[in-house]
């Protein structure tokens, strides 16, 4: 086989690729915008420079757009917090309730970045079936964060676990909704500050 044979596919894989990113990008200016609810097909084909027909070979519809758009924030919140507390562990710290807030510093930070888009997934306007998606990214978000208390001998350490994701959910929330970036710093900081002493076990 040539070369000139094996490039072509390549060239049509990188296309579908760069379709597909446009697609995601114009979905996300849309929803964010105007409102998933508002959001028109049409509108955010025009606005990727693409056809009906490559956004329904990409995603079955808005619908799935939205829900990509919305594993595609947690799969990168979960690779930023994850490398934060490597990143941690090999500076040897030790300590699962000091990792849990190196991870939930770093999680508040991407929720103040990317707070516009973050919003979007917290103004109740999606997709029906959406909360119950959510609320199931919450539980597996619980699981994953007991791993941080699984070296103490305390019993409660699953309930610790669940009152500060649950704090963190709320607080992640609230400050999606804050269009000032400066104060929304200091909320973070805040934050961080009243989980270090909900996780702080009684003298």
């Amino acid at each position: 086989m040539t070369t000139d044979q094996v490039r072509p596919p390549a060239r049509a894989s990188e296309r579908g690729a760069a379709t597909r990113s446009a697609l995601l990008e114009a979905a996300r200016e849309v929803f964010t915008t105007e409102g998933y609810a508002q959001a028109g097909v049409t509108d955010i084909v025009n606005r990727a420079g693409a056809s009906v027909g490559s956004l329904y070979h990409h995603f079955s519809g808005k619908a799935d757009l939205y829900l990509t758009l919305f594993e595609e924030l947690n799969t990168g919140h979960a690779e930023r917090t994850r490398r934060a507390v490597r990143q941690a562990r090999d500076a040897g710290i030790v300590d699962p309730q000091q990792l849990f807030l190196i991870g939930a510093r770093e999680y508040l930070d991407m929720c103040v970045e990317q707070r516009e888009l973050f919003r979007l997934f917290v103004v109740g306007d999606g997709p029906p079936g959406f909360d119950l998606v959510r609320r199931q990214r919450i539980a597996d978000w619980v699981r994953m964060n007991t791993e941080f208390f699984v070296r103490s001998t305390e019993s409660q350490e699953e309930s610790v676990a669940i009152v500060m994701t649950g704090a963190l959910a709320l607080a992640s929330a609230e400050l999606s909704l804050s269009a000032d970036a400066g104060h929304t710093r200091k909320i973070v900081d805040g934050v961080i500050d009243v989980l270090s002493r909900l996780g702080t076990p009684p003298g």
